[in-house]
């Protein structure tokens, strides 16, 4: 595994319905690279915390299952607490663990590079 953030910043890569489907392939394909090419961490910021939550926006139980897998395999999940406060999903978050801006930039700022989707 290296030293790489997958950072999302919504819940789609790309707008619309073919930004949901995006979302879905871009994290089940993680799942079939190589695990010394998986990112340390994926962090969800603003809306990209609806795809580790349970919500009603969107239909997420694939992306939850994937998530799942990739932290079983040393993946670190990240959702921003002001995020789930915001949309009111804070008691709400089916995998990984709640972060907040000081450990993001921690992160951020301290890794071998950032991938923002």
């Amino acid at each position: 595994m290296n030293n790489k953030t997958l950072l999302f910043k919504s819940d789609k890569i790309g707008e619309g319905d073919l930004g949901n489907i995006v979302s879905v392939g871009f994290i089940g394909a993680l799942l079939q690279v190589p695990e010394k090419l998986l990112p340390k961490k994926i962090v969800l910021l603003n809306r990209g915390v609806l795809l580790s939550t349970e919500n009603t926006e969107l239909d997420n139980k694939d992306i939850i299952a994937n998530l799942k897998k990739l932290q079983d395999l040393g993946v670190e999940i990240l959702s921003c607490r002001t995020c789930l406060e915001h949309f009111g999903l804070i008691e709400k978050v089916l995998v990984g663990k709640i972060s907040n801006a000081v450990a993001v930039l921690e992160d951020l700022l301290g890794n071998d590079g950032v991938i923002s989707l």
